[in-house]
Protein backbone atom coordinates (compact mmCIF):
# COMPACT_ATOMS: atom_id res chain seq x y z
CA UNK A 1 0.00 0.00 0.00
CA UNK A 2 1.17 3.44 -1.10
CA UNK A 3 0.51 6.57 -0.36
CA UNK A 4 1.06 10.03 -1.14
CA UNK A 5 0.10 13.95 -1.16
CA UNK A 6 -1.39 14.84 -4.17
CA UNK A 7 -2.07 18.71 -4.70
CA UNK A 8 -5.45 19.90 -6.17
CA UNK A 9 -6.22 22.59 -8.52
CA UNK A 10 -7.64 24.71 -5.66
CA UNK A 11 -4.18 24.06 -3.31
CA UNK A 12 -5.41 21.55 -1.11
CA UNK A 13 -3.67 18.54 -0.28
CA UNK A 14 -5.52 15.34 -0.94
CA UNK A 15 -4.18 11.82 0.51
CA UNK A 16 -4.14 9.34 -2.12
CA UNK A 17 -3.48 5.74 -1.21
CA UNK A 18 -2.81 3.10 -4.36
CA UNK A 19 -2.74 -0.42 -3.67
CA UNK A 20 0.52 -2.54 -3.85
CA UNK A 21 1.59 -6.70 -4.06
CA UNK A 22 2.97 -6.19 -0.74
CA UNK A 23 0.67 -7.22 1.95
CA UNK A 24 0.35 -3.90 4.55
CA UNK A 25 1.27 -4.69 8.04
CA UNK A 26 -1.25 -3.51 10.72
CA UNK A 27 0.79 -0.32 11.55
CA UNK A 28 0.80 0.46 8.22
CA UNK A 29 -3.18 0.11 7.71
CA UNK A 30 -3.71 1.91 10.52
CA UNK A 31 -2.11 5.01 9.69
CA UNK A 32 -3.28 5.08 6.54
CA UNK A 33 -6.68 5.25 7.48
CA UNK A 34 -5.79 7.56 10.04
CA UNK A 35 -4.10 10.39 7.81
CA UNK A 36 -6.83 9.18 5.66
CA UNK A 37 -9.96 10.30 7.90
CA UNK A 38 -7.66 13.64 9.24
CA UNK A 39 -6.75 14.96 5.58
CA UNK A 40 -11.00 14.18 4.45
CA UNK A 41 -12.15 16.44 7.28
CA UNK A 42 -9.80 19.27 6.21
CA UNK A 43 -6.51 20.56 5.66
CA UNK A 44 -6.02 22.02 9.10
CA UNK A 45 -7.06 18.67 10.23
CA UNK A 46 -4.73 16.62 8.36
CA UNK A 47 -1.27 18.86 9.06
CA UNK A 48 -2.74 18.40 12.74
CA UNK A 49 -2.17 14.70 12.42
CA UNK A 50 1.05 14.51 10.94
CA UNK A 51 2.62 16.72 13.68
CA UNK A 52 0.84 14.47 16.85
CA UNK A 53 0.20 11.00 15.90
CA UNK A 54 2.44 10.87 12.83
CA UNK A 55 5.39 12.84 14.44
CA UNK A 56 8.30 10.55 14.57
CA UNK A 57 6.50 7.98 11.80
CA UNK A 58 8.55 7.47 8.65
CA UNK A 59 6.40 8.85 6.17
CA UNK A 60 6.62 9.49 1.99
CA UNK A 61 8.85 12.30 0.99
CA UNK A 62 4.88 14.55 0.15
CA UNK A 63 3.96 13.89 3.72
CA UNK A 64 7.13 14.13 4.91
CA UNK A 65 7.07 17.94 3.69
CA UNK A 66 3.58 18.84 4.38
CA UNK A 67 4.66 17.65 8.20
CA UNK A 68 7.72 19.69 8.17
CA UNK A 69 5.62 22.67 7.19
CA UNK A 70 3.09 21.87 9.76
CA UNK A 71 5.66 21.79 12.57
CA UNK A 72 6.85 24.99 11.38
CA UNK A 73 3.73 26.60 12.42
CA UNK A 74 3.91 24.75 15.70
CA UNK A 75 7.87 25.94 16.39
CA UNK A 76 6.39 29.48 16.25
CA UNK A 77 3.48 29.26 18.10
CA UNK A 78 5.57 27.35 20.93
CA UNK A 79 7.71 30.32 20.61
CA UNK A 80 5.20 33.39 21.36
CA UNK A 81 6.15 34.85 24.37
CA UNK A 82 2.96 34.87 27.84
CA UNK A 83 1.17 32.05 26.28
CA UNK A 84 2.05 29.26 28.76
CA UNK A 85 -1.11 28.79 31.16
CA UNK A 86 -3.51 30.62 28.52
CA UNK A 87 -6.05 28.88 26.57
CA UNK A 88 -6.82 32.43 24.45
CA UNK A 89 -3.97 32.49 21.66
CA UNK A 90 -3.07 35.33 19.45
CA UNK A 91 -3.18 35.07 15.75
CA UNK A 92 0.49 33.49 14.84
CA UNK A 93 1.19 35.16 10.96
CA UNK A 94 2.80 33.58 8.11
CA UNK A 95 5.63 33.66 7.21
CA UNK A 96 6.85 36.49 4.85
CA UNK A 97 5.85 35.65 0.80
CA UNK A 98 9.27 35.37 0.11
CA UNK A 99 10.00 32.51 2.84
CA UNK A 100 6.85 30.69 1.57
CA UNK A 101 8.39 30.69 -1.89
CA UNK A 102 11.37 29.52 -0.75
CA UNK A 103 9.40 26.45 1.05
CA UNK A 104 7.99 25.56 -2.22
CA UNK A 105 11.27 25.45 -4.28
CA UNK A 106 12.16 22.52 -1.61
CA UNK A 107 8.84 20.72 -2.09
CA UNK A 108 9.77 16.83 -3.44
CA UNK A 109 8.39 15.85 -6.51
CA UNK A 110 4.38 15.07 -6.09
CA UNK A 111 1.01 15.29 -8.29
CA UNK A 112 -0.06 18.74 -8.57
CA UNK A 113 3.22 20.47 -7.05
CA UNK A 114 2.52 23.08 -10.43
CA UNK A 115 -0.52 23.99 -8.04
CA UNK A 116 1.70 24.67 -5.06
CA UNK A 117 2.83 28.51 -4.34
CA UNK A 118 3.56 30.81 -1.73
CA UNK A 119 0.12 32.23 -1.44
CA UNK A 120 -1.68 28.29 -1.16
CA UNK A 121 0.83 27.61 1.74
CA UNK A 122 -0.44 30.66 3.67
CA UNK A 123 -3.65 29.22 3.51
CA UNK A 124 -2.69 26.13 4.96
CA UNK A 125 -1.04 28.18 7.59
CA UNK A 126 -4.26 30.53 8.51
CA UNK A 127 -6.12 27.41 8.33
CA UNK A 128 -4.12 25.56 10.89
CA UNK A 129 -3.82 28.59 13.32
CA UNK A 130 -7.56 28.95 12.77
CA UNK A 131 -8.29 24.82 14.27
CA UNK A 132 -5.23 25.05 16.58
CA UNK A 133 -6.23 28.42 18.71
CA UNK A 134 -10.17 26.91 18.49
CA UNK A 135 -8.80 23.54 19.92
CA UNK A 136 -6.62 25.33 22.27
CA UNK A 137 -9.45 27.01 23.56
CA UNK A 138 -11.45 24.26 24.63
CA UNK A 139 -8.56 23.24 26.84
CA UNK A 140 -9.37 24.68 30.28
CA UNK A 141 -5.46 23.90 31.30
CA UNK A 142 -4.77 26.24 28.65
CA UNK A 143 -2.07 25.72 26.19
CA UNK A 144 0.22 23.47 27.39
CA UNK A 145 -2.35 21.11 27.51
CA UNK A 146 -3.12 21.39 24.09
CA UNK A 147 0.51 20.78 23.46
CA UNK A 148 0.48 17.33 25.74
CA UNK A 149 -2.70 16.09 23.62
CA UNK A 150 -0.97 16.37 20.17
CA UNK A 151 2.67 14.67 21.69
CA UNK A 152 4.23 15.30 25.02
CA UNK A 153 7.78 16.50 22.59
CA UNK A 154 5.93 19.84 21.67
CA UNK A 155 6.04 21.22 25.42
CA UNK A 156 10.02 21.10 25.08
CA UNK A 157 10.15 23.03 22.10
CA UNK A 158 10.50 27.36 23.51
CA UNK A 159 11.58 26.21 26.74
CA UNK A 160 15.30 26.09 28.74
CA UNK A 161 16.42 22.78 30.24
CA UNK A 162 19.13 22.65 32.84
CA UNK A 163 21.48 19.22 32.16
CA UNK A 164 24.19 17.67 34.47
CA UNK A 165 25.63 15.11 32.70
CA UNK A 166 28.60 12.41 33.83
CA UNK A 167 31.82 13.90 32.35
CA UNK A 168 34.21 10.64 32.57
CA UNK A 169 37.19 12.87 31.10
CA UNK A 170 37.35 14.90 34.43
CA UNK A 171 37.95 12.83 37.86
CA UNK A 172 38.29 16.45 39.31
CA UNK A 173 34.68 17.47 37.77
CA UNK A 174 32.87 14.17 37.57
CA UNK A 175 30.40 16.41 36.46
CA UNK A 176 29.28 18.73 33.25
CA UNK A 177 26.62 21.40 33.36
CA UNK A 178 25.07 22.63 30.66
CA UNK A 179 21.50 25.08 29.89
CA UNK A 180 20.09 24.38 26.28
CA UNK A 181 17.24 26.00 24.16
CA UNK A 182 14.92 23.93 22.45
CA UNK A 183 14.63 25.03 19.22
CA UNK A 184 12.50 22.48 17.36
CA UNK A 185 11.30 19.47 16.96
CA UNK A 186 13.29 17.20 13.72
CA UNK A 187 12.10 15.42 11.40
CA UNK A 188 13.14 12.43 12.93
CA UNK A 189 10.53 12.82 15.81
CA UNK A 190 13.93 14.34 18.39
CA UNK A 191 13.82 17.59 20.51
CA UNK A 192 16.91 19.80 18.82
CA UNK A 193 18.59 21.14 21.71
CA UNK A 194 21.18 24.50 21.40
CA UNK A 195 23.16 25.87 23.86
CA UNK A 196 21.72 29.21 25.69
CA UNK A 197 24.44 31.31 24.74
CA UNK A 198 23.93 30.74 20.95
CA UNK A 199 19.62 31.14 21.50
CA UNK A 200 20.02 34.38 22.92
CA UNK A 201 22.40 35.46 19.67
CA UNK A 202 19.82 34.66 17.58
CA UNK A 203 16.95 36.16 19.55
CA UNK A 204 19.06 39.67 19.42
CA UNK A 205 20.02 39.16 15.61
CA UNK A 206 16.12 38.86 15.42
CA UNK A 207 15.33 42.10 17.34
CA UNK A 208 12.41 40.43 18.86
CA UNK A 209 12.43 41.58 22.32
CA UNK A 210 9.35 39.69 23.30
CA UNK A 211 10.90 36.31 22.34
CA UNK A 212 13.97 36.78 24.17
CA UNK A 213 12.28 38.15 27.32
CA UNK A 214 10.37 35.10 27.38
CA UNK A 215 13.31 32.94 27.06
CA UNK A 216 14.99 34.24 29.82
CA UNK A 217 12.63 34.67 32.41
CA UNK A 218 12.19 31.31 33.45
CA UNK A 219 16.10 31.46 33.86
CA UNK A 220 15.70 34.45 35.87
CA UNK A 221 12.99 32.86 37.93
CA UNK A 222 15.51 29.55 38.25
CA UNK A 223 18.17 32.26 39.74
CA UNK A 224 16.05 33.58 42.32
CA UNK A 225 15.22 30.45 43.92
CA UNK A 226 18.88 28.92 43.84
CA UNK A 227 21.94 30.32 44.68
CA UNK A 228 23.94 27.88 42.66
CA UNK A 229 22.02 28.95 39.18
CA UNK A 230 22.23 32.87 40.59
CA UNK A 231 25.78 32.60 40.52
CA UNK A 232 25.67 30.77 36.65
CA UNK A 233 23.79 33.81 35.94
CA UNK A 234 25.64 36.62 37.87
CA UNK A 235 29.08 35.35 36.27
CA UNK A 236 28.08 34.24 32.79
CA UNK A 237 28.88 30.99 33.05
CA UNK A 238 25.33 29.26 32.57
CA UNK A 239 25.74 31.33 28.37
CA UNK A 240 28.84 29.55 27.93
Amino acid sequence: MDFAIRITPHGQPILEISATEATPSALDSRRVERLRDAFAAGTAAGLICLVSAELTAILPPSLGFVRDFASRYLTNLCRTPEIETSNIIPEIAPPPSEELASVVLRAPPMKGLEYLNAEVLKGWWLDLDGLVRAEIKQHTAGFSSFLHSLNPMWRAVGHVTFHLAENKRDETHPFAFMATYVSHVSASGKAQHLPLGRALQERASEKDRASLVALLTPVQRASEKSKWVGDLVDTGAIYQ
